[in-house]
């Protein structure tokens, strides 16, 4: 009799376990986990976009704001290369303390993203960021080199990007940046944007040291520089933390290769290559 108890004791135990796994997967929504494979992310897509990014073959700003720039300072243009990666989020939470800090010298800057890292964790990131100022630029869906693909696969690696981030932030057409920096003729007419370059690279990725990211920047910094840096380095983001307040003593201030492009009255052309932004119009 006291067997008889003890198993049917057991088989209701299973059959509430059963049934509370079963309520639990049914509450919730379970994501897909992060590959280097197409997916189609679960956040709402646009449908709305903002006035178009090219009027006469040169890259809208109307809708960039420069209100926070201030007039007197020397500008230069920081740009990640890899977002979305591990370290976005201390880079953002580098900006947003100095800019708690530093209301009248507000930092931005242009995050240039990877297609097959933009899913469901990481899109509230570039989210977080674009609430930040910061600018949303292309760096193709899976970084390949450009040069050695097809006219129609080159597209598709652009197009692809370009559809993720308009779900973020309603542009249809967002400024390139080739991997690996490899341009060619047809990579610049397959664009069909500004092509962004650098002036200053900081090797980041290669496992220099903060000071020597830091040292680098500094160094060769001028009105109107391109900063190169990267996405998931822990070296960068301290660099960072000496970089933006000694840079803000020095009389510049940190912004977006598209704030800067307006505030300098530099116009961007399309399938034209760009590693500065200097301040007289027309001489980038």
């Amino acid at each position: 009799m006291l067997k008889r108890f003890f198993q049917l004791l057991l088989l209701l135990i299973l059959c509430f376990v059963s049934l509370f796994s079963a309520c639990k997967e049914e509450s919730s929504v379970s994501l897909p986990p992060y590959t280097s494979e197409k997916v189609t992310p679960f956040f709402p897509k646009q449908v709305e976009f903002t006035p178009a990014v090219l009027k006469d073959g040169v890259w809208n700003t109307q809708e960039t704001d420069i209100s926070y720039i201030s007039p007197t300072r020397k500008l230069i243009s920081f740009t990640f290369d890899d977002t979305p990666k591990g370290s976005l989020e201390n880079i953002l939470a580098v900006f947003a303390s100095f800019n708690e800090t530093h209301p009248k010298c507000k930092a931005t800057a242009t995050l240039f993203c990877n297609g097959n890292l933009i899913h469901n964790s990481s899109f509230h990131t570039l989210q977080t960021a674009l609430t930040l100022g910061f600018e949303l630029g292309n760096h193709s869906y899976s970084h390949p080199d450009l040069t050695t693909l097809s006219t129609e696969k080159l597209r598709a690696e652009i197009d692809d990007t370009d559809q993720l981030l308009s779900r973020i932030d309603s542009k249809d057409k967002h400024l390139f940046r080739p991997p690996y920096g490899r341009i060619s003729e047809q990579v610049k007419s397959a664009v069909g944007v500004p092509v962004i370059d650098w002036t200053i690279d900081t090797l980041d990725w290669t496992g220099v040291s903060a000071d020597e990211i830091y040292q680098t920047v500094f160094s060769q910094k001028f009105s109107g520089a391109i900063v190169l840096m990267h996405d998931g380095y822990a070296n960068t983001v301290s660099a960072l933390k000496r970089l933006l307040p000694d840079l803000e003593k020095d009389g510049y201030q940190v912004v977006s290769v598209s704030a800067m492009s307006k505030a300098h009255d530099c116009p961007l052309k399309r399938g034209s290559v760009y590693i500065r932004a200097r301040k007289k119009s027309g001489n980038a």
